[in-house]
């Protein structure tokens, strides 16, 4: 399995989004600023990437609304092109701290685009009291410092790092002055799957141990062992990418349990299945009027080969993906 395999998965994943946004299945002005095109994708795989966009935005909204937005830290592991800091911003529920981390050629293509864009600068190096440019001089603000490998301002940090490596993430909060005590909800989408199990385990080791209220959000491939979830194995193979997460943590019980002997206290695993009867109704009618699809059983196969799982601690003891 090679780095670059992985790495053009953010690719896959960022056209499949683009596509959803302009068929109307969510919402999301800022992602064409890093995908400018994309190819039609099959009604069961947009509503599948609709399930995965809602149910995570639901429980980041819902953890940012109940300890409050400015009392929170949000931290994104292997984030890619992810556009979820700039639209909670304009929902008024920027983190007290946003942090991105991914690899270097990834936080560095990602770096040039907020760069060189008005429209995604000015979210990142505004400051807590709103102001993102001087208005007399059209000069921006000096509080976003931006180099070749990372961007820091008042609340948004992006990271060049190896997930594999303990030691830079060990570093990371102290580094960025992020307080540890505050609720703090740590996320990773179709990461820990691409991770060695020992990885893995650190990186949900370290959320529970660094930060004593907090959550791990986990959104993966759940099993795989029948005919389905083989062919899928088979196609991520066929990219060059391995999935060895997949392969120790197999079933829904054994993300559970991977969070409570990494020191949580509770935890939750859900198919995607389960994950969609809990999104609003209302918003699922609207998505299913979207396009003609009449192969609801491709559907159910699909979101019951992915899961979210969580485990939290301390004073954040709920995630819900209602309203």
């Amino acid at each position: 399995m090679s780095d670059a395999g992985i790495r053009a998965t953010n690719n896959d994943a960022s056209h499949c989004k683009r596509w959803c946004v302009e068929k109307g299945y969510f919402k999301d002005e800022y992602l064409r600023y890093f995908v400018h095109s994309t190819t039609p994708k099959t009604p069961e795989i947009s509503r599948g990437y609709y399930v995965r966009v809602e149910a995570v935005r639901q429980a980041v909204r819902g953890f940012l609304r109940t300890h409050g937005p400015d009392q929170c830290n949000l931290i994104s592991l292997g984030a890619g092109s992810d556009t979820l800091f700039w639209n909670l911003s304009q929902e008024g529920l920027t983190p007290r701290a946003y942090v991105e981390i991914d690899f270097p050629q990834i936080v560095m293509k990602k770096i040039r685009t907020i760069a060189a864009k008005p429209e995604l600068y000015d979210v990142i190096s505004r400051d807590p009291a709103g102001g993102s440019r001087d208005q007399s001089t059209g000069s921006r603000d000096t509080n976003c410092e931006v180099t070749k490998g990372s961007i820091h301002s008042s609340r948004y940090h992006l990271i060049s790092a190896d997930l594999r490596e303990k030691k830079k993430l060990s570093e990371v909060p102290e580094s960025r002055g992020l307080d540890t005590s505050l609720p703090t909800l740590v996320l990773t989408e179709c990461v820990l799957c691409y991770l060695p199990p020992a990885s893995s385990t650190d990186l949900i080791t370290w959320t529970s141990t660094t930060f004593p209220n907090s959550c791990f959000l986990n959104y993966e491939p759940c099993n795989m062992a029948d005919r389905f979830g083989g062919i899928m194995i088979d196609n991520m193979r066929s990219r060059d990418c391995e999935l060895p997460g997949i392969l120790a943590c197999p079933t829904l019980a054994d993300q559970h349990t991977r969070f409570i002997n990494a020191g949580f206290t509770s935890a939750r695993a859900i198919d995607m299945n389960e994950a969609m009867r809990l999104l609003p109704a209302e918003d699922i009618q609207r998505m299913i009027k979207l396009e003609f699809f009449d192969e609801q059983e491709i559907l159910t196969q699909l979101l019951e080969h992915y899961c979210l799982a969580w485990g939290f601690q301390g004073n954040v003891n709920h995630i819900s993906l209602s309203t």
